[in-house]
C-alpha cells in the first residue's frame, strides 16, 4: 500500500530562511525541517520509530544512529517494563528447576 501525502505549508521568518539558505539549498531545508519533525513527534511518542524513520527518509540504523548523536533513546524502557521482565525471568527459573 502506498503513502498517502499531504503538503502543508510552513511560514519562517524570512531571516530564517535567508540564514539557512546562505549554506545550503531549498532541498536540504526541506530534508532537514521533515527530520526535525520526525525526532520531535518520536520523541513525544505521537509516531513510532518505523514512522519516524519513514518520515525523515532514512534507515532505521542511520535514524537510531542520529539520535544517539542528541543524546536521545530510540526505545524507552520503564521501570514497569523491568518489573515485568524481573517477573518473567522468575517464572522462567521456576519452570527450568522442575
Amino acid at each position: 500500500m502506498a503513502a498517502k501525502f499531504k503538503q502543508i505549508e510552513l511560514e519562517l521568518p524570512q531571516d530564517i530562511i535567508f540564514a539557512m539558505r546562505g549554506i545550503e539549498e531549498i532541498e536540504d531545508i526541506k530534508k532537514k525541517l521533515k527530520i526535525a519533525l520526525a525526532i520531535i513527534l518520536f520523541q513525544e511518542r505521537t509516531i513510532s520509530l518505523g514512522k519516524a524513520t519513514e518520515l525523515a527518509e532514512m534507515s532505521r540504523v542511520r535514524f537510531i544512529d542520529l539520535l544517539k548523536q542528541y543524546d536521545l533513546p530510540a526505545y524507552l524502557y520503564t521501570e514497569e517494563d523491568f518489573e515485568k521482565d524481573q517477573q518473567a525471568i522468575a517464572k522462567y527459573r521456576k519452570m527450568i528447576k522442575k
